[in-house]
């Protein structure tokens, strides 16, 4: 207790006077106990001319604070204050003086001393007080009093007790951190404080808060509660279920064991017991009652997501809306986080990707308002939704923010899944090469059931990319039949085992049953489009067959685009069925030269584009030209260059299936042609590029009109036999093309001719004279 003086000036000599000579005492004191280190400063006391003039207990004090000053301060000691015992300091509460020792003796001092000061000296007893100079020049003493021992009162209930609880059950976690921050709390409300900084955002606080309270041997049921929460983001399902167990054997209310079943169920879902969690979840819905809203929408959350595990998405659905509209009414938004976070997910696989992107983006958003620990999680599949997407910069974007977030957090659950999605990401974009990629797999160190599924997914593809196929089967099987965290590892290791088995002689029919049935049960075709250059023979093969249904040929397609090229008459692109614009000219020229004269060098596009000039701006428009078909084409194909550049040769990328109606004019009568030559003969458009004239272009332009020249003809002469008529409109076809072609004017009066057509044949010959002859 402080008591301010209101000394005389005598009696502000007197003070000072004495706190400068016990300041005195301690410096000198403690200079002589820093060179004389095992010396106690009890014996240098007596030694010291300061200190008989001072009261024992006064000595003692001084001689204690340069002992404690010895290892601890550096430099000296203040001296602000100086210590009196009762002996030498007495209040008197009725008066409100003090008497107090000085080196001029003792001074009677009247003071400020208010009711409830006068009320603790009358009932308190005063062992003595510490008389101090503030730095406004006042004097107080700091009063150390004796309570009396009291009678022990009965012990009173909270009267905050019933209020929390119905806060507790309500979920307004913001009000009862409120109520109990800075107070004294037994085991009940600690765990109460636990899970509300928990529901909060704030993990930290609530983990040392529950490892503090983890040691007594009666902890409350909600401090096992908030152990088995904590270790779901921090270590793992086994601890998770161990800690539910405990808060389950130590007698929880009803709304805390319905929670604890929660977590429970959840941790066996991880461990593989998904059917033992179903019936666990079904027994606690039955016993929630209707009334328990926050409860049913929790049980419900964690219900859904049992049956996701367990592939029953009819009944996640229906189990998932229900929650979220509970959570909606109630305006929680700790378990509705993650709810929408698993619908968003499901989204996905459910072919509805900007819908699933866009709700799992408004999560990520709440997420980081209220700093909520499911912020590392919501990155982690962000990172894996756009890498199916073959976005993998976006994708090394958010798996980066999950690494660093799960840092700042202090949890490494989802470490390794973040590890291996961004070892993929830098792979598929070139930024390491295969081998890198391999190395950082296998340093991934597993530690949780879903970690060595992530594991061994990579491992099988490995072993795909180095042609080991029979050897990656077994790794893709433990990857379906065991607990995969993010459903991307079981589809995509569906098809690859599909692949696998073909490839090692297999039927295709029974290679993909499960895959078929996956991908019709399940869903999921936009998760294995990642994967469609490696697996393109195997979609290929399913669409030859027909098999798979719609989404089957939809990756076939997606395997292999098709790319059909009109450079005859009006110049268009499109890749399957897509129009694609190609805004410079000289793109448009690149990429009919490598149609039709395969793959170039640099100096041989160069030189077909320009006419072999050589001026210095030509570097920079060919690369303007190459940036732009690549631009335009690259969507269709991923991560792969639909212009590789190999070996100093530019081309087309392997993956696309080229359609190009020049090509076909071109190579119509090599004996291993393909092409429908009637059909061709029935739909010439034009000319060739007519837009360029470069030397290149011209030639070719020249070859391509003799070329369907000669399609007329030979087409003409075949069905003559049959329908002369027809052979003669064929023949006057090439007239038109070239007029002063005389074979085409012959043919055609002979195919009149031959039809009976007599009339004809003499108005053809006419044509014919005046065209030959103008």
């Amino acid at each position: 207790m402080r008591l301010t003086l209101q000394p005389t000036p005598e009696q502000v000599s007197a003070l000072s006077d004495t706190r400068t000579h016990v300041s005195r005492l301690m410096n000198t004191l403690l200079v002589q106990a820093r060179r004389n280190p095992d010396t106690p400063t009890d014996d240098l006391l007596t030694t010291h001319p300061d200190a008989p003039a001072l009261p024992h207990a006064t000595r003692r004090a001084a001689a204690q604070a340069a002992h404690d000053a010895r290892h601890n301060t550096r430099g000296g000691l203040k001296g602000e204050s100086y210590w009196l015992d009762a002996r030498s300091l007495r209040i008197n509460p009725v008066t409100g003086h003090v008497t107090l020792w000085t080196l001029s003796g003792r001074h009677t001092i009247p003071t400020r001393l208010g009711n409830y000061q006068r009320h603790l000296l009358t009932t308190g007893r005063v062992q003595g007080g510490r008389v101090t100079q503030a730095r406004n020049g006042d004097w107080y003493v700091n009063v150390q009093l004796d309570s009396p021992a009291t009678t022990p009162a009965t012990p009173k209930r909270d009267p905050l007790a019933t209020r929390i609880d119905q806060l507790e059950r309500e979920g307004k976690y913001d009000d009862i951190v409120r109520l109990l921050r800075r107070r004294t709390l037994d085991s009940k409300r600690t765990g109460q404080f636990a899970l509300s900084l928990l529901e909060t955002g704030e993990t930290d606080a609530a983990e040392i808060c529950l490892l503090r309270a983890a040691g007594d041997p009666v902890s409350d049921a909600r401090i096992h509660l908030g152990l088995s929460l904590l270790a779901a983001m921090r270590s793992g399902p086994e601890a998770r279920l161990t800690h539910a167990r405990r808060g389950l054997d130590a007698q929880p209310d009803e709304v805390t064991r319905w929670w604890l079943i929660c977590s429970q169920a959840r941790a066996l879902v991880e461990l593989g017991s998904a059917s033992e969690a179903q019936r666990l979840m079904a027994d606690v819905l039955d016993e929630i009652p209707v009334s328990e809203l926050r409860s049913r929408a929790r049980a419900l959350y964690f219900t859904q997501n049992v049956s996701a595990s367990m592939d029953d998405f009819e009944s996640q659905d229906r189990y998932a809306r229900e929650a979220l509209r509970l959570f909606d009414l109630l305006g929680g938004h700790s378990e509705s986080l993650s709810l929408r976070m698993d619908l968003g997910y499901r989204l996905f696989f459910e072919g509805r990707p900007e819908e699933s992107l866009g709700m799992i983006h408004e999560v990520l958003k709440r997420a980081e308002q209220l700093n909520d620990h499911r912020r590392d999680t919501t990155h982690l599949i962000l990172g894996e939704l756009y890498l199916l997407q073959e976005k993998f910069d976006t994708a090394l974007h958010h798996l980066d923010l999950s690494i660093e977030t799960q840092s700042v957090q202090g949890s490494d659950r989802l470490n390794v899944l973040a590890r291996a999605f961004r070892a993929e990401c830098l792979w598929r974009t070139g930024k390491i090469d295969f081998n890198t990629f391999e190395r950082q797999i296998d340093s991934l160190n597993p530690k949780q059931e879903f970690d060595f599924i992530a594991h061994s997914f990579y491992t099988g593809m490995i072993q795909v990319e180095h042609g080991h196929v029979a050897r990656a089967i077994p790794y893709f099987e433990a990857v379906i039949e065991g607990v995969a965290l993010m459903d991307g590892f079981r589809l995509r290791s569906h098809a690859f085992r599909t692949f696998c088995r073909w490839s090692t002689g297999v039927s295709l029919q029974e290679a993909s049953i499960e895959l078929i049935e996956v991908l019709s049960r399940i869903g999921g075709e936009l998760a294995l489009a990642v994967d469609t250059d490696r697996l393109a023979p195997l979609y290929a093969a399913f669409a030859d067959h027909h098999l798979g249904g719609g989404a089957a040929r939809r990756l076939a397609v997606r395997a292999r685009p098709t790319v059909r090229i009109a450079l005859l008459g009006n110049f268009t692109v499109t890749v399957n069925g897509t129009d694609v614009q190609i805004r410079l000219r000289k793109s448009r020229e690149l990429l009919a030269f490598l149609c039709l004269q395969g793959a170039a060098t640099r100096d041989q596009l160069m030189t077909a584009l320009w006419d072999g000039e050589a001026r210095t701006e030509l570097g920079s428009y060919f690369k303007q030209a190459l940036h732009a078909l690549r631009q335009a084409l690259r969507p269709f194909l991923g991560s792969q260059d639909p212009l590789p550049l190999t070996n100093g040769v530019y081309r087309l990328a392997e993956k696309l299936d080229i359609r190009c109606d020049a090509v076909a004019l071109q190579s119509w009568q090599k004996p291993d042609s393909s092409v429908d030559r009637h059909h061709l003969a029935d739909t010439y458009p034009g000319a060739f590029l007519p837009e360029a004239e470069t030397e290149w272009a011209v030639e070719m332009r020249e070859f391509l009109d003799n070329q369907w020249l000669a399609l007329l003809m030979a087409v003409g002469s075949e069905i003559e036999v049959t329908d002369p008529v027809a052979a003669a409109h064929l023949y006057l076809k090439a007239t038109h093309l070239n007029p002063l072609f005389e074979s085409a004017w012959s043919a055609a009066i002979a195919a009149y001719a031959k039809a009976g057509l007599s009339h004809l044949s003499q108005h053809t010959r006419a044509a014919a004279k005046r065209a030959l002859d103008s």
